[in-house]
């Protein structure tokens, strides 16, 4: 099959987790960049990346590049395109840009400025233009602008990958799914011993990490990709890429298992996991996690509230008691803790073992590992030595 260049765009401190999956998933040339990752596949290959892919956000397949200093030269790049190989006009489209040039200030006008482009281009060749859809467009075309250098690219998965379609509840204050797949792997939890979220909210790590171990495909759930609607779409490569990839689940071989304090949390995170497929050794269930016992061995990701979106009362006791709680109670545990409260971080009053600078939504986040043991390190691991 043809080679296909591909850009797939991710969240910060996610590129090395998306570099791998990448290459795991028989990309190659890949190369990482800041919030991306380029590579090259087929189109089987670039079906199967977005219905695999855990930490892309989104995969765009680069049609036309250009140097450019000011929106005309913009519109007359644009109109060059030969948009009539990529759709007609009976489909409707939409454009989302992004731009960082001293050149363009405004992202949305060169956005304008490609748009109108398009429809100049349909009607000198065509009479008549395709319609513009801003919330389920047929087509959808990003324009990258970085200093004088524009890239446009087709959007081959349309609406984000992180909208995986199993999310009925998203709760208060919600982390997005590629996030939540992001921290999971970058814990370097095995998938074969249990795994905890004790402040679990809607529930969004806990499935991640359930999909994970099971091998279940990111985007089981999703009802379209933006690929099928383009015209060299091939129904029976699709299905043949889906089959695959279902093919490969595998059963649970550990229980993964979500608390909360909040009633309505928990019957949001039931409502979420139903509709992922297999046998379910997944649980949610209403628990204080100062009161409920942390076993040794416990593996624990949890996302507490950083006093932004939601209120946390005295936010700084609260993350002193998650530390004096793991203290007392943890032993032989290993909790990660994404905040993006440092103030409130530092409270916890452990060393962090790992540290993973990540960003949620618009707030820059710490991802810290804490290690809870009886004594020093160093006392363990002379335990753990063996005898000659």
């Amino acid at each position: 099959m043809k080679s296909i260049s591909c850009v797939a765009k991710t969240q910060e401190g996610l590129e090395d987790v998306l570099l791998a999956e990448i290459e795991n998933l028989g990309g190659i040339n890949a190369v990482k960049g800041k919030r991306h990752v380029s590579f090259e596949t087929d189109q089987e290959g670039l079906y199967r990346m977005n219905y695999n892919l855990r930490t892309a956000m989104n995969i765009l397949v680069p049609i036309a590049k250009a140097r450019v200093k000011n929106t005309d030269q913009l519109y007359a790049f644009a109109i060059r395109v030969k948009w009539d190989k990529y759709m007609s006009v009976d489909k409707t489209f939409a454009i989302t840009s992004s731009v960082k040039s001293d050149y363009f200030t405004h992202s949305q006008y060169a956005a304008l400025k490609v748009k109108d482009a398009i429809a100049d281009y349909f009607r000198k060749f065509y009479g008549s233009r395709p319609n513009v859809e801003r919330d389920l467009p047929d087509i959808k075309i990003d324009v990258h602008i970085d200093r004088e250098n524009v890239t446009l690219s087709l959007d081959s998965s349309g609406s984000s990958l992180f909208k995986r379609g199993y999310r009925k509840n998203a709760g208060h204050a919600p982390i997005n799914e590629v996030l939540a797949a992001g921290m999971v792997s970058l814990s370097g939890w095995d998938r074969k011993s249990d795994f905890k979220d004790p402040m679990c909210g809607s529930g969004t790590i806990a499935i991640e990490a359930y999909m994970m171990m099971c091998k279940i495909p990111a985007g089981i759930c999703r009802m379209r990709f933006g690929f099928q609607d383009w015209d060299d779409f091939d129904k029976k490569l699709w299905l043949k890429v889906k089959e695959e990839s279902n093919a490969q689940r595998i059963e649970p071989v550990a229980k993964v298992v979500g608390t909360d304090i909040l009633d309505e949390a928990i019957e949001q995170a039931i409502k979420n996991v139903e509709r992922i497929p297999g046998e379910k050794n997944i649980e949610f269930k209403v628990l204080d996690f100062f009161k409920e016992p942390i076993p040794p061995g416990t593996f624990m990701v949890v996302n507490p509230p950083y006093d932004h979106r939601i209120g946390q009362h005295n936010i700084l006791e609260f993350y002193e008691k998650i530390g004096s709680t793991l203290k007392k109670k943890g032993l032989g545990s290993t909790t990660w803790i994404l905040t993006g409260n440092m103030e409130a971080l530092h409270q916890v009053g452990l060393k962090a073992s790992k540290k993973y600078h990540l960003m949620n939504g618009s707030i820059p986040c710490r991802f810290n590992k804490y290690e809870v043991y009886e004594g020093s390190k160093k006392k363990k691991f002379q335990k753990n030595i063996p005898s000659t």
